[in-house]
């Protein structure tokens, strides 16, 4: 049975491994792949300086979520057009974890992106009509010289109203962001693995 990636309150309450940086949250999404190598310590870094444009599936994926904006012809095209991994704040950085967090209207044409220089910031209360984002990676020794790669994606709104926009665009979305973050993962696991 395909998730949708709802997740209920009762859910939440069973949830493990809840993420420290957004503990509740109605929205998740996770991808993993299994990484064949003897420097897992190589993993994280090519996440963090992964460029999706990069990959030309992602380019016309995003492309595609650039349409609305481009026929509305936005003075923000800019913000859209180089958003990446670059756009989310940095909260944490280890050697088996990776998180970063996104605020903002996600739905809206220009994402509606608010400033979050910080995890101090990122986890402060959202204004009703915002939504919060995290983006969690994480490295897991399955066996020696097997690791699983994790991408989860968490969301959170603060209000009914928020939800139900955040819900409309996720049921749009959700393909699509599925397909990039296997792509990534793919990328990855071939770049890895083909490390001498």
């Amino acid at each position: 049975m395909l998730n949708p990636g709802f997740v209920t309150r009762k859910a939440l309450a069973q949830w493990r491994d809840v993420p420290a940086f957004l503990p509740e949250f109605q929205f998740h999404e996770k991808h993993q792949a299994v990484i064949h190598t003897t420097h897992p310590e190589n993993i994280l870094p090519l996440i963090a300086n992964f460029d999706v444009r990069q990959d030309a599936v992602i380019r016309r994926l995003m492309s595609l979520r650039q349409l609305p904006q481009k026929f509305l012809r936005n003075q923000q095209a800019g913000s859209i057009n180089n958003f990446g991994l670059h756009s989310f704040t940095l909260l944490k950085n280890s050697a088996s974890e990776l998180c970063y967090g996104l605020r903002g209207q996600f739905w809206r044409t220009d994402f509606g992106l608010e400033n979050a220089p910080d995890a101090i910031a990122f986890q402060s209360p959202a204004a009703p009509g915002s939504a919060k984002l995290l983006l969690r990676y994480q490295v897991t020794e399955l066996a020696p010289g097997q690791h699983e790669l994790c991408t989860e994606t968490f969301v959170f709104c603060p209000d009914r109203s928020t939800q139900l926009k955040m819900t409309a665009y996720w049921l749009a979305i959700r393909a699509g962001s599925g397909w990039i973050r296997k792509r990534t993962l793919e990328a990855v696991r071939s770049s890895v693995e083909n490390q001498k």
